[in-house]
């Protein structure tokens, strides 16, 4: 019922090569923001999926009925149709995406081909963290239910106003992502995915320091980290995409 606008819908994408790109959107967002980086994937010859997680290009209140769990299995079930068709299945998240990227790294170890993090938050700013579990699990919960998001945080203008999302964050689901987040840090050892970083030194969203965590706790052989410099948090519709997609795309085909 709500996917009459292309900003919104899935995208996919059949390619000519033996190898898939699952692409992974950020919370709040939708498929749209990735949409630069499945083109280019599609070019190299990728079939690329990118599904709309559960909630999401809906309306807040929507969105708040939904946890992580329900996140992760919109893109879990997506991952294994690709899984069943193709020998290379490679996975790209952005902010939220790279966290659920992750868990699947660590569910399927020798199922994922590459792996890129983008913008991805291993831990939000300390105070969120600290006043959100007083917020949630208090009478206070009755009263602040949604906060209101601040502009898209993406440097390029004309990114920021062709942006889609829901635009307050329900309380609930942040927390839900938080404990994602919690799952995820405890097992990053665990992956053994050639892995692609890169993150935005200006990013105000996901801490920039996620990305030497990351980086630090990892078992892959491979590990890559790029800083970009002239990109907010959503670096793959920022000024910086065309190198995201670069940098993604050679990543990629290095490991079919």
């Amino acid at each position: 019922m709500y996917h009459h606008n292309n900003q919104i819908n899935p995208i996919f994408k059949n390619g000519s090569k033996d190898a898939a790109a699952l692409l992974i959107h950020g919370f709040t967002a939708t498929p749209d923001c990735l949409r630069p980086l499945a083109n280019h994937l599609h070019s190299l010859g990728f079939t690329v999926a990118a599904p709309l997680l559960a909630g999401h290009g809906t309306t807040r209140e929507h969105l708040a009925k939904t946890t992580w769990k329900d996140w992760y299995n919109s893109c879990q079930k997506v991952y294994l149709e690709l899984l069943d068709q193709y020998n290379h299945v490679t996975i790209a998240g952005l902010s939220l995406g790279g966290v659920l990227a992750l868990k699947l790294a660590q569910d399927y170890p020798q199922g994922v081909t590459a792996l890129a993090c983008l913008a991805t938050p291993i831990f939000l700013n300390r105070w969120i963290t600290t006043l959100l579990p007083v917020v949630v699990n208090s009478p206070l919960h009755y009263f602040y239910k949604y906060q209101k998001k601040a502009d898209a945080d993406v440097k390029d203008p004309n990114a920021r106003k062709n942006y889609w999302s829901i635009q307050d964050m329900p309380l609930e689901s942040i927390y839900s992502l938080t404990k994602l987040q919690h799952i995820v840090r405890q097992d990053l050892a665990k992956i053994i995915t050639p892995s692609l970083l890169m993150h935005s030194r200006y990013d105000s969203t996901a801490p920039y320091e996620s990305l030497n965590y990351i980086s630090k706790h990892l078992s892959s052989k491979v590990t890559e980290t790029v800083t970009l410099e002239n990109s907010f948090h959503l670096i793959t519709i920022d000024y910086e995409k065309d190198i995201v997609n670069e940098k993604v795309g050679d990543f990629f085909t290095r490991f079919l």
